[in-house]
């Protein structure tokens, strides 16, 4: 009878932390130690920068005092870029050169300052006014140290972290689009998902032009031609220098193909990166 009642119903979609899981089930076994212990190593460095913010009152003051100078929309990018990190790192194979999100202070202690006030928020603790918020994070630090994965030595208690954050950031990038009233994926005129990352454009690898034509202005790309020729990555289709520049500064997408490059904005790379996951956790 169960089996009458769900036919025809599409099965349920799956979470972002299932997502993720299906993702890192098709890693190769002979990389998750060496991923492990990268995170490991990451998880260290991250928690000894926090512990020194957390112990050095000044330094906790001028992260603080950072933070709270920034409107709320700095707030967000920065949240973003900061659960976008813990993505690449988890899977690399999505981003191989995401030098590009990697986090310096200020902006790092800023990071790491606003997700240890998001992780440790409780209405309890924000009662008083103003809250003493180097207090409320050091017995939330205390406190997670001392469970269970804190306390682990697994593989498991280097990944858990990064699989929530991860989790995390799709769910993020979702809630900052509607609030700033975008539906998601799309330019105003309907394609790609906003301007290129600069760096990846910069890193375009220059071509020989054979005489066929130029699919942006359709003009023939000579190999000699006072008009540059260069190839676009992933998928290898060439273009003037001019054009492509051009296409790519409002665009992330490749005309031909529809492939993408790294996106300029943190949740349109979000999203970005995401379809990579949920090809990923289909194997493919």
């Amino acid at each position: 009878m169960d089996a009458g009642h769900n036919h025809g119903q599409s099965p349920p979609t799956p979470s972002s932390t299932e997502t993720l899981m299906a993702a890192l089930l098709n890693v190769p076994a002979a990389q998750l130690p060496g991923l492990a212990r990268a995170l490991a190593a990451d998880a260290r460095r991250l928690r000894s920068r926090l512990a020194f913010l957390l112990l050095s009152p000044p330094h906790f003051a001028r992260a603080l005092a950072r933070l709270r100078s920034m409107p709320l929309p700095a707030k967000a990018a920065l949240l973003g870029l900061a659960l976008l990190r813990s993505l690449v790192l988890l899977l690399p194979a999505l981003c191989p050169d995401h030098h590009h999100l990697l986090l310096q202070p200020p902006d790092l202690d800023a990071a790491l300052l606003l997700l240890a006030m998001c992780d440790s928020y409780s209405p309890a603790a924000a009662s008083p006014t103003p809250v003493d918020w180097r207090a409320v994070i050091v017995d939330d630090v205390v406190a997670s140290a001392l469970s269970v994965s804190g306390l682990g030595a697994t593989p498991w208690a280097a990944l858990a972290p990064y699989v929530d954050a991860a989790a995390k950031c799709r769910r993020f990038a979702d809630v900052a689009a509607v609030a700033a009233g975008d539906g998601g994926t799309t330019t105003k005129d309907g394609e790609g998902s906003g301007a290129a990352l600069d760096a990846a454009v910069l890193a375009l690898p220059p071509a020989a032009g054979d005489g066929a034509p130029c699919a942006i202005c359709w003009e023939e790309m000579m190999a000699r031609g006072r008009r540059g020729v260069c190839g676009l990555r992933p998928c290898g289709h060439r273009f003037h220098w001019r054009c492509a520049l051009r296409w790519l500064a409002r665009r992330n997408t490749c005309p031909c193909c529809r492939a993408e490059l790294p996106a300029e904005d943190p949740l349109a790379e979000t999203r970005r990166l995401w379809r990579g996951v949920e090809r990923m956790a289909r194997g493919g």
